[in-house]
């Protein structure tokens, strides 16, 4: 016979289990870490390539808002990845699908459902419409939470060894180009007909480029900004910016949560900001799956949708 102290102690190992298996079956928010000393940008970078999402093959469901101007459009979709390989993209709305694409490191394939066009060909599909440069490397690693260089560079090291630290209370920092120089150059409000003066008068010399001319990308005026949360080593936020086209993509995660053993965010807030329109995008990550063992990437051209022209 167990006697009443017996029973009262066994009652209280089954709450106990009961309440570690609620735990541990949960996902865990990370709230946020202590940071340490400032970490110089090799280690840092070291430290965000040993600590980076690791799959071979994801599935992501997910809801997402899009404001451009005062509008705003809801929409859910399915990513689905296979790593360095391909990204297939479903979107929906009230569950009918108006869009897919499917992206491999040197092709883009869209079809649009609503108004029966496709495109198949390369990146430019892509840069024309947000008009920025994209390359797989970039999207593969904005979806992950991943850290790319932009522009991509021959000698990874050497790129590396340029970045400076950049200061922030809680979060480590890096960027290609220093605070002081970001600020005194390229943050002048007090006097912006003289920052313009100098910009026209640095392409000029830098890269033989006149006023009223147009040239897409150049390393030197392609300024990128890197922080990262202490403890997890994922990226927090990411800020780039290319001061001859005047455009900006400004990329953020929140609320890390624990899928098995690695973290991965359930909101990405990203932010595109170009002479002509400012999108922004805020996906809310729904399920996550992670190397399932079978993945199709269906697609398909309907004989019967007009090829979309550039």
């Amino acid at each position: 016979m167990i006697s009443k102290v017996g029973k009262r102690i066994i009652k209280y190992i089954f709450i106990l289990s009961g309440l570690i298996f609620l735990v541990l079956s949960c996902k865990i928010a990370f709230v946020g870490g202590r940071k340490g000393e400032n970490m110089r940008p090799p280690k840092l970078y070291r430290e965000l390539l040993e600590n980076q999402f690791e799959y071979e093959n994801l599935s992501l469901k997910f809801s997402a808002d899009l404001f451009i101007g005062e509008e705003k459009q809801e929409f859910s979709g399915i990513i689905r990845m296979k790593k360095d390989t391909a990204i297939w993209i479903s979107l929906r709305s009230y569950n009918i699908e108006g869009a897919r694409m499917l992206i491999t490191k040197d092709s883009v394939k869209f079809i649009n459902r609503l108004d029966k066009t496709y495109y198949s060909g390369d990146f430019v599909f892509l840069t024309n419409r947000f008009e920025m440069d994209m390359d797989y490397n970039m999207i593969q690693a904005i979806i992950t939470n991943s850290f790319f260089f932009y522009p991509q560079p021959e000698d990874t090291s050497k790129a590396v060894s340029n970045f400076k630290q950049c200061y922030d209370s809680s979060l480590y920092c890096m960027s290609s180009i220093s605070q002081r120089k970001y600020v005194k150059f390229y943050v002048d409000e007090k006097n912006p007909e003289r920052w313009e003066r100098k910009l026209e008068k640095e392409i000029s010399d830098t890269v033989g480029v006149g006023p009223g001319e147009t040239v897409f990308q150049t390393n030197e005026f392609v300024f990128q900004f890197v922080k990262v949360l202490p403890e997890l080593f994922r990226i927090n936020d990411m800020f780039l910016e290319n001061y001859i086209q005047q455009q900006s993509l400004y990329v953020e995660y929140d609320k890390q949560y624990l899928v098995g053993n690695q973290y991965f965010p359930h909101q990405i807030n990203i932010e595109i900001t170009t002479p002509r329109f400012a999108p922004r995008l805020v996906i809310n990550i729904e399920s996550l799956t992670i190397d399932a063992e079978s993945m199709s990437l269906p697609f398909k051209i309907s004989d019967k949708y007009e090829k979309i022209e550039l």
